[in-house]
Formats: structure tokens, sequence, C-alpha cells
């Protein structure tokens, strides 16, 4: 028989392995983001920002005067908020414990200019314990409001 002379099976060469194929860029440039995001996005999931949540609560307190909450609570609860941001954004060290003119002087110099009338500043201080006080309620939620805008952007977080 004729035998007909075969040549050996030849393997193809070895792929390099630089550069690597456009799918793998693809790959090791999402997960650098991913890795340079993720700080962030926990920071962002995990804390609130304190501007965010103060309106929102002062929303909430607007919305219980509008559905017949009484004066007194309204103020009582608006000076809290107040007190609780103001915390948040100074610490307790020197503002926990002020009360009065003291307290209403720090609400003031916290933003800049004036976001409070007079009256409004005396309700807030002193006369927020008086059973009935005469005073435009919406105002003083207004005034608030206009202050809590005010704040500067912090790193005053809320774990939440």
């Amino acid at each position: 028989m004729n035998e007909l002379e075969l040549r050996d099976i030849h393997l193809p060469d070895a792929g390099l392995w630089w550069p690597p194929a456009p799918g793998w860029w693809v790959a090791a440039a999402l997960l650098l983001v991913l890795v340079l995001l993720t700080p962030w996005l926990l920071r962002r999931l995990r804390y609130k920002p304190v501007k965010r949540l103060s309106l929102g609560e002062l929303e909430t307190i607007r919305n219980g005067f509008r559905s017949g909450q009484g004066k007194h609570e309204v103020i009582r609860d608006t000076a809290a908020l107040l007190r609780r941001t103001l915390i948040a954004y100074r610490g307790r060290e020197g503002f926990a414990a002020s009360t009065g003119n003291t307290w209403t002087v720090q609400l003031q110099e916290m933003v800049a200019g004036e976001k409070f009338s007079q009256a409004q500043l005396q309700l807030l201080g002193h006369n927020r314990y008086q059973p009935d006080s005469d005073c435009d309620i919406d105002e003083l939620l207004q005034a608030c409001e206009r202050w809590m805008r005010a704040l500067p952007r912090s790193v005053a977080h809320v774990s939440g």
C-alpha cells in the first residue's frame, strides 16, 4: 500500500497575554469605578444630611398645624427642631444647655442675614412657654424654613 507522508498536527502559537482583549479593559475600568465609588455610596446610603431631615420634619410640623394642631404645640415642636438642628451642626458643647437670648443669638449667628424677626426670636426663646401666644405661625414656619435652607453645607449627618 501506498502510504502518504502526512505532517504532524501543529498547535497554534500560544496567544500573547498582553495586550488584553477590550473586554478586560472594560471590566478593569468598571472595577476601578466601583472601588472608588464604594465609600461614597456607603456614606450616602448610611447617613442622611441634617438639612434635608430638618426640612422634612418642618414640613411634618406644618402639616400638623394645617390639620388642627394648636399653636403652643407647633411652637414647642419648632423650637425643639431648631435646637436639634443647631446641635447637629455645632455639637452639644456650648449649645445644648443654652436658653433664652443666648440660644436665639446662636440661631441668628448660625446663618448670614436676619432670618427671624425679633418677635419670632422672643417667641422661640422665652414666650414659647406662654399658654396662648399671639403670633402668625405660618410666618414663623416660613422663617424657620429660610433659616434651614440658609444653613451651610457641612459634614453634619445623622445616622439613620
